[in-house]
C-alpha cells in the first residue's frame, strides 16, 4: 500500500449522491471537497494535522498547490519536527512538502476541509475550524472521520517509521486514542500519554504549530508543564527500532 501521490486527490467517499463541492454532513457543519497530499507517497514519516484551516483552504483554490500545506505555520512546524528529530536540522519543511520523493508525507486526518457554524441567538455568526470545533467533530461528524481514516490510515506503507500527529491537548489525545482503538483494536498499545503503538507503527503527538497555539513555545523549550509532553514524544519515537515487536 502507498499513500496518495503528491497532488490533489480525487475522493468523494463522503459525497455519495451529492454533486456539489460544499455540503453539510451534519447540522451547522460545512465540508469542502478539497483533499490533497504533499510530499512522499512512500515515506519514513507521515505528518498529519486535523483538517485544513481557512488559510490553507483558501490557498487550495487560488495559489500554487505546493504552498497550501501548513501555510503560515511552516517555521513552527520545522521547529517541532527538529526537536523530535524527525526532520534533519539543516532542513526546513518547505522542501519536504514540495518534493514527492522526500522522506516525509504531509496531510490531515480529514483530508477535506470541515468547519462549524457559530450560532448565537439563533443566528449564524460565521464558521470556525479551530479549538473546540475540532474536539466536537469526533462526536458530531464521526462518520466523516471514519470514512477518511478507513481510506487513508488503515493500510499504511511499511516504509513508515512513525505517524506524527499535530495537536496534543488532552481532549485531542483522547479522541485520537478512540480512533486508533477502532481501527487497530488487536494491536493498540499505549506507550505514554502522547505515544501509541498500533498496526506496527508508532503514532506520536507533537504540539500543533498554529500561531494560535499559545503553548507551543513552552512545549518546545520547557522542562516542565508542556515540556513534559515534548519529552514523552521523544521517548515514544525511541521505540521506532522495536515497532514490529
Amino acid at each position: 500500500m502507498m499513500l496518495p501521490e503528491h497532488g490533489k486527490i480525487e475522493c468523494r467517499v463522503c459525497y455519495q449522491g451529492i454533486k456539489e463541492k460544499v455540503f453539510e454532513p451534519a447540522l451547522h457543519w460545512r465540508m469542502v471537497n478539497n483533499p490533497g497530499a504533499w510530499g512522499s507517497s512512500n515515506p519514513e514519516y507521515l505528518v498529519l494535522g486535523f483538517s485544513k484551516g481557512f488559510t490553507q483552504a483558501n490557498l487550495f483554490e487560488q495559489e500554487r498547490f505546493e504552498d497550501v500545506a501548513f501555510a503560515k505555520m511552516r517555521n513552527r512546524l520545522t521547529k517541532a519536527l527538529h526537536v523530535v528529530d524527525v526532520l534533519e536540522h539543516d532542513c526546513c519543511v518547505d522542501s519536504k512538502i514540495e518534493d514527492p520523493h522526500s522522506n516525509i508525507a504531509f496531510g490531515s486526518l480529514i483530508r477535506c476541509s470541515v468547519s462549524k457554524a457559530e450560532i448565537k441567538n439563533g443566528l449564524n455568526c460565521g464558521y470556525s475550524c479551530i479549538g473546540p470545533v475540532i474536539n466536537r467533530a469526533f462526536q458530531e461528524i464521526p462518520q466523516i472521520i471514519e470514512n477518511c481514516t478507513d481510506r487513508y490510515l488503515r493500510d499504511l506503507p511499511k516504509s513508515i517509521r512513525a505517524v506524527i500527529l499535530l495537536g496534543n491537548s488532552d481532549a485531542y489525545l483522547k479522541s485520537i486514542r478512540t480512533v486508533l482503538k477502532r481501527l487497530f483494536s488487536d494491536t493498540f498499545k499505549q506507550i505514554n500519554d502522547v505515544s501509541i503503538q498500533a498496526d506496527g507503527f508508532l503514532w506520536v503527538h507533537v504540539s500543533h504549530p498554529s500561531g494560535l497555539n499559545g503553548h507551543f513555545n513552552k512545549w518546545l523549550t520547557s522542562e516542565s508543564n508542556s515540556g513534559i509532553k515534548r519529552k514523552q514524544a521523544i521517548e515514544g519515537l525511541s521505540y521506532i527500532s522495536n515497532k514490529k515487536d
